[in-house]
């Protein structure tokens, strides 16, 4: 338990490497990034992981010397952007659900029904947040935290502590990643969409058909009951391609992990 007493200054060094790259994963990752999380839980999770992480790197002269203070800085940029990237591509799951909701609460009229969202800082749609909460909760229920977990351990056997490089094709894989929040938008919210755009086109044949109905005020209550039953109805989709998605920003991290070690 106590093995950290004996470290040398080489592990001491892969073990502060390892805090810098947990950290970077706390920062961006969903669960572990939420501000409702206290501070000193993060920071004991983070030490935690580094001292287990550290016991089992089997190399630790493997890191880069380090001459001078720019070698450092350099190592701990290094370090920080390897966990962030991978909490990032986990996150860019529920950026996708947050732009569904964004969509679904314009189409149903709630597009000034927005709350503050203290994870993202910004204001967002109050469906949008529905769905968050949402998922997170269904994130959590099929151990996605587990997931990011695993991610980050992977990431040292495939990337050792101080041997990060970036290349153009990790940045073509982080915009084709990227480019999949949207497909995950529009899969979400598109019951709801279609619905509502098949709604519009009745409610636009009785406005032809009774002139004198005002189809205005009808209209928008009508969208809002459809749009909402629509969405529960929906609730065995939205999580069949939450669980999807997740696996696919999974397969995607192990893929770029082994893109960067490979450089």
């Amino acid at each position: 338990m106590f093995e950290f007493i004996n470290y040398s200054s080489d592990k001491i060094i892969i073990f502060f490497l390892i805090i810098i790259r947990t950290s970077g994963l706390f920062i961006m990752a969903p669960v572990f990034s939420d501000k409702g999380l206290p501070k000193m839980i993060k920071v004991g999770l983070v030490v935690m992981f580094g001292l287990l992480i550290t016991s089992t790197i089997p190399n630790p002269e493997s890191y880069q010397a380090i001459k001078s203070n720019f070698d450092l800085v350099s190592l701990v940029f290094n370090e920080i952007l390897i966990g962030f990237i991978i909490g990032l591509l986990f996150r860019m799951l529920f950026y996708g659900v947050l732009i569904a909701g964004a969509i679904i609460g314009y189409q149903m009229g709630f597009m000034f029904a927005q709350v503050f969202d203290q994870s993202n800082q910004t204001q967002i749609s109050i469906i949008g947040r529905f769905w968050y909460i949402i998922a997170l909760l269904f994130f959590i229920s099929i151990n996605g935290h587990h997931l990011v977990i695993n991610a980050l351990v992977e990431s040292f056997a495939v990337i050792p502590p101080g041997n990060f490089q970036m290349s153009g094709e990790v940045g073509e894989m982080m915009i084709k990643y990227s480019a999949y929040i949207f497909v995950i938008a529009f899969k979400i919210a598109a019951p709801v969409v279609i619905t509502l755009y098949l709604t519009d086109i009745a409610l636009g044949t009785i406005s032809k058909t009774m002139p004198t109905m005002n189809v205005f005020f009808v209209g928008m209550p009508i969208k809002i009951a459809v749009g909402l039953v629509v969405m529960g109805l929906s609730l065995p989709m939205f999580t069949y391609v939450i669980q999807q998605s997740l696996h696919y920003f999974d397969t995607g991290t192990k893929t770029l992990l082994y893109s960067i070690g490979n450089v």
